[in-house]
C-alpha cells in the first residue's frame, strides 16, 4: 500500500514546489546500482529503542535523499527520519510504544528524494514485539531498629533471703558496718561453695564492686573502695555467688567512717539526774525552814 502519510504529504508538497522553482537546474537522478536492503531485529521489546538500517537510497548533492521509517501500522506516523550517506546507506533508531500489545508488527521504510525522482519503498519487514519485563517488587525501606532497654528491677533490701550458713566473719583487718566514701573496705564471709565466684554490688544505686572467688573452705575475702561521691546514709552490700549462694548486709556511710554512737540513753540520764537534783534541793530547803522555825518562836 502507499504510505503517503500526513507528514510525508507536507514534505512532498514542499519538494514539488522546490522542484518547480529549480526545475531548470536539476537533472534526473540515475537509477541506483545498489540493490536496496533494509534490516531490523526479529524481536524487540515494547518501549525499547531498536535500530533499523538499510542501503540503496542514493542521492546527489542537488537531489539529497532521506529515509523515513515507520513502525506504527495504525497511524502510519513517521517514527524516524535520517539523512542517507553518500553511498546510500543509513541507520536510525525507532521504538514501538511501551503500551504496544505483544504481537507481530510491520516495519517499513521509504527512500525520499528532494525532487521525488529517487523515491521508492523498501520491502516490508515484520518484527515480534514483546512486553517489557515486569518491574521487580520495590525493596522495603530499611529502618534501623531502635534499641530498647529493659529497666533493671528495683532493689529492695531483704526481699531475697540470705542463704542459710553464710555469715560475716570479723578479724583484725575486716571493716565493720560503717565506712566513708573513698575508704577501703575489707569483708570476710564464710558459707559459700568452694571456688564459687561471688559478685559484690553496692545498693541503692547499684555499683558493682568486683568479683571474688571463695577458697576451698567456702571463705571469700572481699576488698574494695567505696566510690567517692556515694551519698551518706545506709546502703546495702549484696554478695551473690554464681552457684546460687546469696548474702546481703547493711553498710552505713558516714563522713568519718565511724558508726553512729547509740544515743538511746542520752535523754533519760539527764532527766534522772535533774530529778535527783530537784529532790535534793527540796530536801535542803525543808531542813532550813525547820531550823529557822524554833529561832523565830524564841524571838
Amino acid at each position: 500500500m502507499s504510505r503517503m502519510s500526513r507528514p510525508r504529504a507536507v514534505v512532498a508538497t514542499g519538494l514539488t514546489l522546490g522542484t518547480a522553482a529549480a526545475g531548470l537546474f536539476l537533472a534526473p537522478v540515475a537509477s541506483a546500482a545498489v540493490v536496496p536492503t533494509v534490516t531490523a531485529p526479529g524481536t524487540v521489546v515494547a518501549g525499547t529503542p531498536f535500530t533499523v538500517s538499510g542501503t540503496g537510497c542514493v542521492g546527489t548533492e542537488l537531489n539529497p535523499t532521506q529515509v523515513w521509517v515507520y513502525s506504527n501500522d495504525v497511524e502510519e506516523a513517521v517514527d524516524g527520519v535520517v539523512e542517507t550517506a553518500p553511498d546510500g546507506s543509513w541507520s536510525v533508531q525507532v521504538q514501538f510504544a511501551a503500551t504496544a500489545q505483544p504481537d507481530t508488527y510491520p516495519v517499513w521504510a521509504d527512500c525520499v528524494s528532494y525532487d521525488g525522482s529517487a523515491d521508492f519503498e523498501y520491502d516490508e519487514l515484520f518484527t515480534d514485539v514483546t512486553a517489557p519485563a515486569p518491574a521487580g517488587t520495590p525493596a522495603a525501606p530499611t529502618t534501623t531498629p531502635v534499641a530498647t532497654s529493659t529497666p533493671a528491677p528495683v532493689f529492695t533490701p531483704g526481699a531475697k533471703p540470705n542463704t542459710p550458713g553464710v555469715s560475716n566473719t570479723s578479724t583484725g583487718t575486716t571493716t565493720g558496718s560503717a565506712a566513708a566514701p573513698g575508704q577501703k573496705v575489707v569483708k570476710v564471709l564464710k558459707g559459700f561453695k568452694p571456688g564459687e565466684k561471688v559478685t559484690v554490688v553496692l545498693h541503692s544505686a547499684p555499683v558493682e564492686l568486683g568479683v571474688f572467688t571463695a577458697d576451698a573452705n567456702g571463705v571469700v575475702t572481699v576488698e574494695f573502695t567505696v566510690p567517692a561521691g556515694t551519698p551518706l546514709g545506709t546502703h546495702t552490700l549484696v554478695f551473690e555467688g554464681n552457684a546460687g549462694t546469696y548474702f546481703e548486709e547493711a553498710l552505713v556511710l558516714t563522713a568519718d567512717g565511724k558508726a553512729l554512737a547509740y544515743t538511746g540513753a542520752s535523754i533519760a540520764m539527764p532527766l534522772i539526774g535533774g530529778s535527783v537534783l530537784v529532790a535534793a534541793g527540796a530536801g535542803a530547803l525543808l531542813v532550813t525552814r525547820r531550823r529557822r522555825s524554833p529561832e523565830a518562836a524564841q524571838a
